[in-house]
């Protein structure tokens, strides 16, 4: 007896007796369908094994149930596996679609995040001074309140007949706003750190973005002086 599975169309040579009279559910080897089989008289079993015989060029029977079948390249799929196959792929594909949007949307933020912290580094340091070594540590340009002191010299001179220290440089305004610039403690130094002179030079007001060129002697410097520092002095 041949039975087809209603799915996938896969035939079976089912044994004499292997349905019996009152029928049986059956399972397909290939796509696991379960479909209920009717029972079949023995007599009308006996005649339709005679007829099949006759058929002389009936292709090569496919093995006896329970067995998977041969896979045939000539089997045509069934039209509810190709819909299914296709639902399946597009759930797979809107599955991915969905992951891509949920590490996207993080991905966005921080770097909308990113991009305001390295805008707004000098204003942030204004208000959390101590990130001022944290945006060095990374290259970016910053300084604890706004301005720096860049292309220092200094030079020992003879002025009018006096020797005098003359110090220069830039002082550069690094934020987007005017501000006035704090008076500059210069101080000079020897070897050992021991400071042995300090004197002080205005900078005045410094427009946003821009720079003002100092110059300041510092008359009879010490002999021995060899290291030059400076710092804003606060208000207060």
């Amino acid at each position: 007896m041949i039975l087809t599975c209603p799915e996938c169309s896969t035939n079976y040579m089912a044994k004499d007796g292997t349905i019996g009279p009152n029928g049986r559910s059956v399972r397909c080897a290939r796509c696991e369908t379960v479909w209920f089989v009717e029972g079949v008289d023995p007599d009308a079993l006996a005649l339709e094994d005679n007829q099949t015989v006759l058929i002389t060029e009936e292709p090569d029977p496919q093995p006896e149930l329970p067995f998977s079948p041969e896979v045939n390249s000539s089997v045509t799929v069934g039209a509810h596996t190709l819909l299914r196959n296709k639902a399946d792929a597009e759930k797979l594909a809107k599955r991915k679609r969905s992951i891509r949007l949920i590490w996207a949307v993080p991905l966005l933020i921080l770097t909308a995040a990113a991009i305001a912290v390295i805008a707004k580094r000098q204003a942030i340091v204004d208000s959390f001074p101590r990130t001022a070594s944290l945006y060095q540590a990374f290259g970016f340009e910053v300084k604890a309140g706004g301005l720096d002191v860049r292309a220092l010299k200094s030079q020992r001179l003879t002025v009018d007949g006096e020797p005098v220290l003359r110090v220069t440089g830039t002082v550069v305004n690094l934020t987007d706003k005017t501000i006035p610039a704090p008076p500059i403690q210069f101080r000079l130094e020897n070897r050992s750190g021991e400071p042995l002179a300090d004197w002080y030079v205005e900078a005045g007001t410094i427009d946003a973005g821009q720079s003002v060129e100092i110059e300041t002697d510092y008359p009879a410097p010490p002999i021995d002086g060899v290291e030059l520092r400076y710092r804003f002095v606060p208000d207060g």
